[in-house]
């Protein structure tokens, strides 16, 4: 299998503590990712309760398709800098907000 293979080449190539941090950064990666994406959908779930907005509306709003919305909504999302800024002004809040702890 190539897994297999990418495997030994990496343990040839790398010590095991190399390996090891590689790991832990993509795992924070991913925990990072999935926090991210279901702050996003939570903050539009609120919004559109708060502001009594259906899901066409809310894609009329964000001026995308009804199918990134999905996406966006669902966590699938691959959102952009821009999209982002666009999204964070129609819910009237600044990043620092937004991202707080």
């Amino acid at each position: 299998m190539k897994t297999k293979k990418f495997q030994s080449y990496l343990e040839k190539r790398l010590s095991k503590q190399e390996i090891a941090e590689i790991d832990a950064q993509a795992q924070l990666e991913a925990r990072i990712l999935i926090s991210l994406q279901k702050t996003i959908q939570e903050a539009l779930d609120d919004y559109m309760k708060k502001n009594r907005v259906g899901f066409n509306e809310l894609v009329r709003r964000l001026e995308t398709s009804p199918s990134y919305m999905q996406k966006l909504r669902s966590g699938k999302a691959n959102i952009t800098l821009a999209k982002m800024a666009h999204l964070l002004a129609l819910l009237g809040k600044e990043p620092s907000e937004f991202f707080k702890a």
